[in-house]
């Protein structure tokens, strides 16, 4: 049994008594019964932590926050080391706080390093992320560099072997070529899977590989000769990461090093690789990435979830003119659409995820599935980061005044979403990779040719012939919602398959239009820079965007019709047709250009179903929140605890705040100015 225990007597039980499905009952659709269990035993571990959960209304010195997070980084690793020995299958549900600095900084430890030698590496390597899992070693990425940035073609950084020594030298050859931005580097990280050119001893360049490279002493944490390393200093937000900077000069490191699970080079220099295509190389080893793009789509819909349950949890409780703001239209349709994104994030991180794991099989359905999912991550990132940005700048605005408090907890969500769009790749130059494997697919679309992929994201590309032939042909707004009753689940699967339907023909559409737009744009230039970039103004973005919002609604949908509880089913569909009409509504204007249709009520369907959808997520709302938010130790925010006393709690931390009412340490220094007043 889930040992989930009843909220406390709340302001917010109003609207909990009136919710339309079982809190508990969502709770454990959404992460299990044995993944809650083990949630609620691994908070009460956290809270023999407080350093990790009390967050002071006063901000430290940027050196001290450094040492502050690193330590609290080393507390994570040391729970999560000894809770993973405990219960191993629940790796996934080690999400100390995400809206903090030491769960970012220990993500990379446990996730993201030893994900790549786990995937990229072979037998002689998985000691190396035993060790890390164990917080032996602190490990981190390099890919980016200075005058690259994530863009993996053109890395410069060299790794020459050398048959005599049967080593490994890595070289920085400029300025431009430095690695950068690397979490943990700064000070403590002991070794990087390194991105670098391998270069054999007959002088060919056999392009991008990965390597597993030790850095510093994990005794002195000094870095070794030949390795000059330096944190990168004061950063706009997340200021006590150091993220690091680092140049090799004739680093020699063993053969051994490089990960060797698709090409290796014999102690004589000879390169061989199981995937004889270079290109299909590249991709696969650049698939290692979609780890990370995945996980930052997961903290992205975990920031909007923690946004979005402050948000309206504050506005459940506050009123404007004797009315509950949660119940003002207007805050609505700005929150609503907001946790059903987090909501539709959460189903589709955890599919992923899941995803993942099928590509640590190495035969032709991995490779054909490791280019889509790459296609699928490249848009799946940059889509949820420009989301959340949008869905926590609208929580900001909704919870007005008190929401700019540090103790309000959104200031640390706004601070950690920014930087996410450059996470793994700039969003504006991966997404570029989505739409140029949609061109292909389409060009052999066009050649009648099947398209067929594991995941199904693009396999309707076959019938686009069919589908550009469709047109709108709905009389009425019941008609085009297929909602006559609220309380009949079918009636949304209709809605929803409808919205698939129109995300499909806008894809094919979009699709058609970036083709032609490339070709006409390759017969005024010779530049394909300039043609590919031109192109994504106005077209392969939204193109992208709106592949990724397909596979969203599609996805989802399949998920949700799994659930056996009728009244958690209703709900969730009701989200995901919130989210399907809500992002559809950015591109309406795209259906009267392409002759879908030439009615008028089309855009006005689309708005008055957002209305009619967020009127009647009212009463579910708290429940919601409550049945997808983690514990309150984990959201550490005044405005948004669970038992809905906002003001009880603002007024405690105002008063109570070191040096409240003590006479302010300057007010000498303008003592003078003040009596010439």
């Amino acid at each position: 049994m889930c040992a989930l225990h009843d909220f406390p007597k709340s302001p917010l039980d109003i609207y909990r008594e009136k919710a339309s499905f079982e809190w508990k009952k969502l709770k454990t659709i959404l992460y299990s019964t044995e993944s809650i269990n083990f949630q609620i035993k691994y908070y009460d571990e956290l809270r023999k932590h407080p350093t990790l959960l009390h967050k002071s209304p006063l901000t430290p010195s940027q050196g001290n926050q450094k040492r502050i997070a690193t330590m609290e980084m080393f507390d994570c690793i040391d729970i999560k080391k000894n809770w993973n020995c405990e219960c191993a299958p629940l790796e996934k549900d080690f999400k100390v706080t995400v809206n903090n600095v030491p769960s970012l900084k220990s993500g990379f430890v446990f996730n993201l390093f030893s994900d790549a030698i786990s995937t990229m590496g072979t037998e002689r390597h998985q000691e190396l992320a035993k060790r890390s899992l164990r917080g032996e070693i602190i490990g981190s990425l390099a890919l980016t560099e200075i005058g690259h940035g994530s863009d993996a073609n053109c890395i410069q950084t060299r790794a020459v072997y050398d048959k005599h020594a049967r080593e490994f030298v890595l070289n920085t050859p400029g300025f431009l070529a430095a690695k950068c931005w690397m979490l943990n580097v700064g000070y403590v990280a002991t070794h990087i899977i390194l991105y670098a050119q391998l270069v054999t001893p007959d002088q060919v360049n056999h392009g991008m590989h990965t390597f597993v490279v030790p850095i510093r002493s994990p005794r002195t944490l000094l870095p070794y000769p030949g390795v000059s390393v330096t944190d990168l200093g004061e950063k706009i937000g997340l200021k006590a990461l150091d993220n690091g900077f680092i140049i090799f000069n004739d680093y020699r490191i063993p053969k051994d090093s490089l990960l060797n699970r698709l090409a290796d080079v014999s102690d004589d220099g000879i390169y061989s690789s199981r995937i004889s295509d270079p290109i299909a190389r590249f991709g696969i080893i650049l698939s290692t990435l979609s780890s990370g793009r995945v996980k930052t789509l997961g903290v992205s819909t975990a920031l909007v979830r923690h946004a979005v349950a402050i948000a309206i949890r504050y506005t459940a409780v506050s009123s404007k003119k004797q009315a509950p703001m949660l119940k003002n239209p207007a805050h609505q349709v700005r929150l609503f659409p907001c946790l059903a994104i987090a909501y539709m994030g959460h189903i589709i991180h955890t599919e992923l995820e899941t995803i993942q794991k099928r590509l640590l099989n190495s035969d032709q359905t991995s490779v054909q599935l490791g280019t889509e999912l790459h296609a699928v991550t490249s848009a799946g990132k940059p889509v949820y980061t420009w989301l959340a940005r949008g869905c926590i700048r609208k929580c900001l605005e909704v919870s007005a005044d008190n929401a700019y408090l540090t103790v309000s907890g959104l200031e640390e969500i706004l601070l950690i979403s920014d930087p996410a769009y450059t996470y793994e790749g700039d969003n504006n130059v991966l997404i570029q990779q989505t739409s140029k494997w949609l061109l292909k697919l389409w060009t052999s679309a066009l050649q009648g040719k099947t398209i067929q992929f594991p995941l199904s994201t693009a396999n309707f590309l076959s019938e686009t012939d069919e589908i550009l032939k469709q047109r709108f042909s709905v009389t009425c707004f019941a008609n085009f919602t297929a909602i006559r009753s609220v309380h009949c689940y079918a009636h949304y699967t209709t809605f929803i398959s409808d919205i698939v339907a129109y995300y499909r023909w806008l894809t094919c559409y979009l699709l058609k239009l970036t083709y032609d737009k490339q070709v006409s744009l390759r017969k005024q230039e010779s530049s394909t820079f300039f043609v590919n970039n031109s192109n994504q103004v106005y077209f392969s973005k939204s193109l992208a965007t709106v592949y990724f919002l397909h596979y969203v609604v599609q996805t989802a949908n399949e998920v949700i019709s799994c659930v056996t509880d009728y009244s958690s089913k209703e709900v969730l569909l009701k989200l995901l047709s919130l989210f399907g009409v809500w992002n559809l509504r950015k591109y309406a204007h795209y259906f009267y250009q392409g002759n879908y249709t030439n009615d008028p009520n089309f855009g006005h369907y689309i708005e008055e179903a957002i209305l009619a959808l967020c009127r009647s997520l009212t009463d579910d709302a708290i429940s919601l929140i409550d049945a997808i938010l983690p514990d309150d130790c984990l959201l550490n925010s005044v405005l948004g605890h669970s038992d809905g006393k906002v003001h009880e709690r603002l007024e405690s931390v105002l008063s109570q705040t070191y040096g409240t009412y003590a006479k302010f340490q300057w007010k000498d220094d303008i003592h003078g100015c003040v009596s010439k007043l």
